[in-house]
């Protein structure tokens, strides 16, 4: 079990474990794991502090945008949705990545590029996209030390040898995990009980007294998010339209390609079925 009066993770693997008890066994009453696992993250979480000054521009995208008329004999005009629409429903707010359902938190970005494609949207799309302000300073807890990285390298020799790993690299190898957990794409369509990890910890660290918590964006290069838990902390300062004109699509293979048997027994086919084939072949 995770110790956090020595400060130390069981196991690399504790972010994972304290992940299945949560999606699979209790969400809502945590057993002795749970609970160590938590209060070892608090033990561990150092020198991530960053301060979000006042004043600190934002920005937030929603699919659709509005159609008004300014003048009775000209065609309406596009034109970015209202500031109380570009601000999460009170007590209203869908599960999110650091939110459940009915707990309203507002989810921000670095970049416009990046706001938008976190919204998922489609080559011709019409998006509003807001750019707020921050009304005072925000405590943040930086969750983008990991992203990207891999504990493998920590974890190679540990694997070969079964050698023991030290404090420092379990805890090196929690933190990754739990870094990329916030920064992983989740669709609509995944199951709810994907963001209960991540939206259990965000709890955590806005009881430690963070007011916001940021984590790298998967999408636009150099964009992180921001999700800043009470939304009176940010204002709406401007709201446009826009298009989407493109679409950027860059992938790779993530696991191994399988081959065909050359084993597998033929059909037969009759003499017709030959003349056919061959006739196909000619032609």
């Amino acid at each position: 079990m995770d110790d956090p009066s020595n400060r130390e993770f069981a196991s690399y693997r504790s972010y994972g474990e304290f992940a299945r008890r949560v999606r699979h066994q209790s969400r809502y009453v945590w057993d002795d794991h749970v609970r160590a696992f938590i209060d070892t993250v608090l033990a561990t979480l150092k020198d991530r502090d960053v301060v979000l000054k006042k004043g600190t521009p934002l920005y937030r995208a929603q699919l659709g945008i509005d159609y008004i008329s300014r003048d009775q004999n000209k065609p309406e005009e596009p034109s970015g949705y209202t500031a109380a629409r570009m601000k999460p429903r009170p007590n209203r707010s869908t599960e999110g990545r650091a939110n459940a359902a009915g707990v309203s938190v507002l989810y921000l970005g670095t970049t416009e590029q990046n706001v938008i494609s976190e919204v998922r949207p489609w080559v011709g799309a019409e998006i509003s996209v807001a750019q707020f302000k921050l009304t005072r300073d925000l405590r943040t807890l930086d969750l983008t030390r990991g992203h990207g990285k891999s504990s493998l390298g920590t974890l190679l020799d540990h694997l070969v040898n079964g050698t023991r790993l030290s404090p420092e690299q379990r805890e090196t190898a929690v933190w990754i995990d739990i870094d990329n957990a916030f920064s992983r794409p989740v669709t609509k369509t995944d199951d709810a009980a994907e963001y209960v990890p991540t939206q259990i910890l965000a709890e955590v660290f806005k009881n430690a007294g963070y007011d916001a918590i940021g984590y790298k964006s998967q999408f636009g290069e150099g964009g992180f998010n921001i999700v800043v838990f009470n939304p009176d902390d940010a204002d709406v300062i401007n709201c446009a339209p826009y298009r989407v004109k493109r679409l950027d699509v860059s992938f790779e293979e993530m696991g191994n390609r399988w081959f065909r048997s050359e084993n597998i027994p033929k059909a037969k086919s009759s003499s017709h079925g030959k003349r056919r084939k061959q006739g196909i072949k000619q032609a």
